[in-house]
């Protein structure tokens, strides 16, 4: 009788050591999981938080560098054009042939186009006379709607590095004029080259097609 008692009591200690054990151990670990919670809401709202979703793939143009002026006057970087499809290209206001026809096409295009996501951008290579101003009488002599549409230009190094990205050819001529490639670039959201457009006074149905598909 003895000895079952002391069995019995064994056991109920036993017993008790482990209902304790589970009973600690939950304990530590419902705190353990609110401690994490807690870390990861203050990794969520530091101000380190986000730092990857503000960054751009390496086959973005937004992630040149340069600095650029606009129509009215205004300095940007490229990266602020981000969040909206672009449709751009590399043109000089003084040119009496290829860039008319270039801007005109993109004008073809802009009427097909009743989306708010689209942007057009024309970017000068011709820095010394295409200043601001200059810039500004193009779009009015164009008829450019300013809220769609932006004009800008930068320094020799600036062009001459996003022509690079983009394989955009140009050479500046005796008489002042340049000689260039003529290319219509579809950028997505990123700043990414999506569609390239190559040629005058064609049919721009597959601009719009391969901008329906980004």
């Amino acid at each position: 009788m003895k000895k079952a008692l002391i069995i019995s009591i064994s056991f109920s200690t036993v017993l008790l050591v482990v209902v304790f054990y589970f009973l600690i151990s939950g304990k530590n670990s419902a705190s353990i999981n609110t401690i994490q919670a807690k870390q990861n809401a203050i990794e969520k709202n530091s101000c380190c938080a986000g730092q990857n979703s503000g960054e751009v793939s390496e086959n973005s143009v937004y992630q040149l560098k340069s600095k650029w002026k606009t129509e009215t006057g205004k300095n940007i970087m490229l990266k602020e054009l981000k969040g909206k499809k672009q449709i751009m290209a590399m043109v000089f206001t003084n040119c009496t042939y290829a860039c008319p026809l270039i801007v005109n096409d993109m004008k073809k295009i802009e009427l097909q186009i009743k989306r708010n996501d689209v942007n057009f951008l024309l970017i000068s290579i011709d820095p010394k006379r295409d200043t601001p101003e200059a810039l500004m009488q193009y779009a009015k002599n164009n008829k450019l709607d300013l809220k769609r549409w932006h004009l800008i230009t930068g320094d020799e190094n600036s062009i001459s590095e996003l022509a690079a990205v983009l394989g955009f050819k140009y050479k500046k001529e005796a008489d002042g004029s340049f000689s260039h490639s003529n290319i219509i670039n579809v950028l997505n959201e990123a700043g990414e080259v999506a569609y390239q457009h190559f040629g005058l006074n064609q049919d721009v149905q597959d601009v719009l097609g391969e901008l329906n598909k980004i």
